[in-house]
């Protein structure tokens, strides 16, 4: 072998064990930075970390309360039936006595006439002494020359048992033939309520109507 051959295989044998070397090296740094990354993920909470409140979006109680009275709605109060009924607050109620007070309501404003027993307005409330609720509910429930009953239901509104009749009217009515009729019965130990709505013109949101009716039922309260 000449000097020569040996210096080149020399050469050759340095850079594949510089190479090899250097390949170790980088698998090393590899592992190295791998095992410190898990170190730093795997760092052990501390006692203050674990004792305090974690912040989240979710309320830590949830509370109801149990009656809003709504900035769109009005409140009108019978102090002679002791109740309270809340109505839109765009739209009238008004009265000669006292014991009309809270009894009429319509979106328009109104005057009371004297005859009181021909509808006027939409929606009406009237109070019926006790000893009547068995007397009110057939009559009520039961056909007769001025209604045709449609459905009568048992429902719970805000806690409160009531009865909700829906009716057409007849040609014995004071009012035209075929208007809608929707009545709820309120019942209480001292004064039953029966609040109604009746249809005035063929023209009228029925459905809206009736939903303020609805409202206007759950919003009472009697004290």
């Amino acid at each position: 072998m000449t000097l020569f051959l040996f210096k080149k295989r020399l050469k050759f044998f340095v850079i594949g064990f510089i190479l090899i070397i250097y390949s170790f090296g980088l698998i090393f740094i590899g592992k190295y930075s791998n095992i410190k990354s898990i170190i730093q993920i795997k760092k052990p909470v501390s006692k203050n970390e674990l004792s305090s409140p974690v912040e989240s979006n979710i309320p830590n109680s949830d509370t109801q309360s149990g009656k809003v009275i709504s900035s769109f709605v009005k409140l009108c109060s019978n102090a002679v039936y002791s109740f309270e009924i809340a109505y839109p607050k765009d739209w009238f109620t008004t009265y000669n006595t006292d014991l009309q007070k809270c009894a009429f309501f319509a979106p328009y404003s109104f005057v009371v006439p004297s005859q009181t027993d021909i509808t006027f307005v939409p929606i009406e409330i009237e109070p019926i002494k006790s000893d009547q609720w068995l007397e009110t509910v057939k009559f009520y429930q039961n056909p007769n020359d001025f209604r045709n009953v449609l459905s009568s239901q048992i429902l719970e509104i805000n806690g409160r048992t009531v009865q909700k009749i829906k009716s057409t009217t007849t040609q014995e009515s004071n009012l035209p033939h075929g208007f809608a009729s929707t009545t709820y019965l309120l019942f209480d130990s001292e004064t039953p309520l029966i609040i109604s709505y009746h249809q005035l013109d063929e023209k009228e949101d029925v459905k809206t109507l009736e939903d303020i009716l609805f409202e206007m039922v759950g919003s009472v309260n009697f004290y």
